[in-house]
């Protein structure tokens, strides 16, 4: 028998992982709480202190969830992360498969914390950071409460193919749809697609990230090709007013593309990144001091 995982994610608190664990008979609940320095894990109300490695709670509990997967090999093993805790980041490199991701959500303050810049306690993350990264990984979303319109319009984009449903109704599936985001604006909800074949000038880029952390844009991702760094792809990652930029890897043909979806107008973001690029003339000149360095 194989090893099947459900992990439970959700800053919220909820008892949906026990609800799942109930439903499953013979089924292992897991469950990691995060601590100043250590991590508590408790195995079927067995607690267990787990001490922190290099003071990263995500590798902390992938390193000791895969212990603990090795010993409950052909079991059914509900994993109930810290709330913290982002699904991608746990289950990367795991060593097993995981059948569900389950995100639960307050449906009533979701999207405001979406759009927020406020930070988290525990380290450099924003809320909105985790609180999207938690739903843009689940193939369950149960909402806590009644959300309006906005909101599960957002969550039609950010989680396509999701199911949606309440905690007293909670499935566990995966997604069965493709995960294609509509482009079509809804209920002032749009996505802004960007793409370009030129690079950016390195300091108009800078000012134009900036439209994308006006409180309107839930969640931008792309690849940026940047004029003083021709031979590296940039990875561009935002969510709400927090944002990461860095290396993506070697470049694999010269293009930009920049998906967002926002709550304000999506042609001003395309129109700041379209500014940003190098005009001819830049480009003229950029491709001449190559020429010079070959």
């Amino acid at each position: 028998m194989e090893t099947v995982v459900v992990m439970v994610a959700g800053l919220v608190d909820h008892d949906v992982a026990v609800r799942v664990w109930r439903d499953r008979p013979g089924s292992v609940l897991v469950r990691h709480v995060a601590a100043e320095t250590s991590v508590r894990r408790w195995v079927d109300g067995i607690a267990t202190e787990v001490e922190l490695l290099h003071g990263c709670v995500s590798c902390t509990v992938r390193e000791d969830l895969r212990e603990v997967l090795s010993g409950l090999a052909g079991h059914t093993v509900v994993l109930h992360l810290d709330p913290l805790l982002e699904p991608d980041a746990v289950r990367r490199n795991l060593g097993v498969d995981v059948e569900c991701v389950i995100t639960v959500l307050d449906a009533a303050t979701w999207l405001d914390d979406a759009l927020g810049d406020a930070s988290m306690v525990s380290d450099q993350r924003t809320v909105a950071q985790v609180v999207v990264a938690q739903a843009e990984a689940a193939d369950v979303l149960v909402l806590q409460g009644d959300a309006d319109e906005r909101t599960l319009a957002v969550l039609d984009r950010l989680a396509p193919g999701a199911h949606r449903c309440t905690p007293e109704t909670v499935v566990v599936r995966k997604s069965a749809r493709p995960r294609l985001v509509p482009l079509t604006p809804e209920c002032g909800v749009s996505t802004a697609v960007f793409t370009a074949d030129r690079p950016f000038h390195p300091a108009r880029l800078n000012e134009a990230l900036d439209s994308l952390l006006d409180g309107t844009v839930v969640r931008s991702r792309g690849r940026l090709w940047v004029a003083d760094e021709p031979d590296v792809a940039l990875h561009l990652e935002s969510a709400g007013c927090g944002m990461h930029v860095g290396e993506g890897g070697p470049r694999g043909g010269r293009t930009t593309q920049i998906v967002a979806i926002t709550l304000g107008e999506p042609d001003s973001i395309t129109a700041a990144f379209a500014e940003a690029l190098l005009t001819d003339d830049e480009l003229s000149f950029v491709d001449s001091i190559r020429k010079l360095d070959v």
